[in-house]
């Protein structure tokens, strides 16, 4: 078998693909990676998918666009990586797709498989949220089995969370996952706001809600709702996406509370254990400098990112050449 794997990752932020090459053969190693931008119009005509509701494949032009972007985005993504890794060393490439629908009992991902397979002739891994499902799991987060793989020691208690659209933690006791859950919204209603409101992907560093005051009543009823969920879960944007309170006279006030609100859903899972361990940080999230404050004051405790092992923004591509590795999902071949 060739030695390396390359893994995918176009999270809900919608904003870009991360791509990088690994190799697993002693332990871990990061050999190349590289973050492309997504098609100028993706991330609307993404987020208005989901906002319609969007439920399974049908022949709605908009997603067949979306689905053909992606697998554009992909290849040229894969093809900038084998610029600088001989192709015959490749085994196989994680793709998870961008996810349109999800629960508990089945998870739809636009992106094509076995188009991507046949443009660069290495086989592909895919579908790991229903595999996942099919064998009992939620089909989300998947990124624990990683965070395991890479940060557990024994006798060492830790919290990952991974802060991208949507936040996800895992707890680890030593060289055990004792829980890994989604826990509220991460980047998502962020975004939708700074869009909705400013014309903008997302807020840079923070600085928009920075300028805000934060709507306790608001939160408080966004954390309500959020809190009557518990855990371990898979969420789904569009809960999120569909709650009513996200309208603001003042969407500066509105973008101060969102931050309030992923920080204390973060924090509420990090105070359900005992927090004297690591606490380790990465996804989109740790760009905006206004929710790292939040965070800092509700979690109480220390917290650092994962750039001592891997580079944050690339955490979760690794974790899909993982699954790739592990073959936690569907195979596809090229076709010869």
């Amino acid at each position: 078998m060739s030695k390396y794997f390359i893994g995918l990752m176009t999270g809900t932020s919608a904003d870009s693909i991360d791509g990088c090459v690994v190799d697993f053969t002693n332990r871990f190693e990061l050999i190349y990676s590289k973050s492309n931008s997504l098609e100028k119009n993706y991330k609307p005509k993404y987020e208005e998918a989901i906002k319609k509701g969007f439920k399974k494949k049908n022949d709605d032009k908009m997603v067949l666009k979306l689905e053909e972007s992606l697998n554009k985005s992909s290849v040229e993504l894969i093809k900038d990586l084998l610029e600088e890794i001989d192709t015959s060393s490749i085994s196989r490439i994680g793709f998870p797709g961008q996810t349109m629908f999800h629960d508990a009992e089945r998870s739809y991902q636009i992106g094509c498989a076995q188009f991507i397979a046949d443009e660069v002739g290495i086989e592909v891994i895919h579908d790991f949220r229903n595999y996942d499902i099919q064998k009992g799991g939620l089909g989300a987060p998947l990124v624990p089995e990683f965070h395991k793989y890479l940060f557990a020691e024994s006798n060492k208690r830790k919290i990952i969370f991974n802060i991208g659209g949507i936040s996800n933690g895992t707890y680890l006791d030593g060289e055990d996952i004792k829980l890994a859950s989604d826990v509220g919204p991460g980047n998502c209603l962020i975004d939708l706001v700074a869009m909705r409101y400013f014309g903008m992907p997302y807020d840079e560093d923070g600085k928009i809600a920075a300028s805000g005051q934060i709507d306790y009543q608001l939160l408080h009823s966004l954390l309500d709702k959020i809190r009557t969920k518990g855990y371990p879960r898979a969420d789904d944007k569009s809960y999120y996406y569909n709650l009513d309170e996200l309208k603001s006279d003042k969407p500066e006030n509105l973008l101060a509370t969102l931050c309030e609100l992923t920080a204390l859903c973060i924090s509420d899972f990090c105070h359900s254990f005992d927090t004297s361990g690591e606490i380790l940080l990465h996804g989109g999230g740790i760009k905006n400098n206004f929710l790292m404050e939040r965070l800092n004051k509700n979690i109480g405790s220390s917290f650092k990112l994962t750039d001592h092992l891997i580079p944050s923004k690339f955490v979760e591509s690794a974790a899909f050449a993982y699954l790739a590795y592990l073959k936690r999902g569907l195979l596809v071949e090229p076709r010869r």
